[in-house]
């Protein structure tokens, strides 16, 4: 027996929790927990949105706001027509000038005046009732209870925001190979890996996350916790030109040492009820074909959709616009000015489109790129329309 087949097969041993945090995140964060704390309150006004429409129940407090208020509407009105003079209480008949007023206004009308008073009231009390309805029997029990009652549902918002973020941030890479992307070939590595290094020396990062490939058609590239992800149909659509990957790469690079990515995730989590609504009603509203279907769908989710789009997100749209401006900034403080533009020229909307229809929905919130184009021009020079985005690339200039 040689001493080669006497030796036994090592033990696998299983990396630690800190082990498989280290691998793409930022090193100027010694511990993972310093650069998750540091990053989550980034955008804390988009937090305390998502805390509120998520948690203290918003689009059901919209669903009674709206139903109360057509129930509360036709009964006015119903009633209006049936008893006339009667509608209104004999006091305020009998008042000088305001009894005329009310009489002329709600009866005589048609009706309308009753109408719209009694949708108001609907609105206003069913609006309330659905803040309010879930809170009720604590507070029957006393102040204290109710007050309870409340903070413990926030901290539960708070609590799935840091579970959520620790989900994504450890299991990110299993969870990017199920969702499609993959390890770079070996021909990609010798192409991207020097362009996303010489990226990462110009930002001056020590270090840069794991870089994947996804064989999607689409011309996008992602910024998440520990990876970046450029879809291989960016690098088809730019011709694998060095100068336009280098900066979407450095662009993305800037998300990622910034905690963007990480902020969202964040934000997610604590809107978790929201998120897999939305994700869900995006869904199937994109893949329904029939006016009728999309009307039923539309019937169903529509508090959400209505709560995602016209709060959540023009509440974090701030912090989303100033990430997308110092994202491209960075690219061309790295010497990527021409490669930004041309990209940004290329694609009239974001090339970082969502993959749900939550993040569509978060993506809505991204400046115009005519606006990102105006910030990253250079200073003297003229850019008149139409501008030719097949242009030969600007020279890049090297710190």
């Amino acid at each position: 027996m040689n001493v080669e087949s006497a030796v036994a097969d090592p033990v696998e041993i299983r990396p630690s929790l800190l082990a498989r945090l280290a691998p793409g995140w930022p090193a100027e964060f010694p511990i993972p927990l310093m650069w998750l704390e540091t990053c989550i309150l980034r955008n804390p006004r988009g937090t305390v949105t998502a805390l509120v429409a998520a948690w203290l129940f918003l689009p059901a407090a919209l669903g009674f706001s709206v139903t109360l208020a057509i129930v509360g509407g036709l009964g006015a009105f119903a009633y209006t027509a049936v008893t006339g003079d009667a509608a209104l209480p004999a006091l305020l008949l009998d008042a000088p000038v305001l009894g005329d007023a009310l009489q002329g206004w709600l009866v005589k009308g048609g009706g309308v005046g009753a109408t719209l008073l009694g949708a108001i009231a609907g609105a206003i009390i069913g609006f309330t009732y659905g803040l309010v309805a879930v809170f009720l029997g604590p507070f029957q029990d006393g102040f204290l209870d109710g007050a309870a009652a409340v903070l413990g549902t926030t901290a539960l918002g708070v609590m799935a925001g840091l579970l959520y973020t620790l989900y994504r941030t450890i299991f990110e890479h299993r969870i990017l190979i199920l969702t499609g992307a993959r390890r770079l070939s070996r021909r990609e590595a010798d192409l991207l890996f020097p362009l996303i290094a010489e990226a990462a020396a110009r930002l001056k990062l020590a270090n840069h996350p794991i870089l994947l490939v996804d064989d999607s058609g689409e011309p996008n590239a992602f910024a998440y916790t520990r990876h970046i992800v450029i879809n291989r149909g960016f690098l088809e659509e730019f011709d694998y030109n060095r100068d336009a990957i280098a900066a979407v790469l450095t662009h993305e690079l800037v998300h990622w040492r910034n905690g963007d990515p990480v902020s969202g995730a964040f934000i997610r989590g604590v809107a978790f009820p929201l998120y897999l609504v939305q994700a869900v009603g995006g869904r199937l509203l994109a893949q329904a074909k029939s006016p009728v279907l999309r009307f039923l769908v539309w019937t169903v989710f529509w508090p959400v959709f209505v709560t995602v789009r016209h709060l959540v997100v023009p509440m974090q749209a701030a912090d989303s616009r100033r990430a997308e401006y110092r994202a491209d900034q960075g690219a061309v403080l790295a010497g990527y000015r021409g490669g930004m533009r041309r990209i940004l020229t290329r694609f009239r909307r974001s090339f970082e489109g969502g993959r749900n229809g939550w993040v569509e929905a978060m993506r809505a919130s991204h400046p115009p790129n005519e606006f990102r184009l105006e910030r990253i021009e250079e200073p003297g020079r003229d850019y008149p329309l139409p501008e030719d985005d097949f242009a030969p690339f600007e020279p890049v200039v090297r710190p």
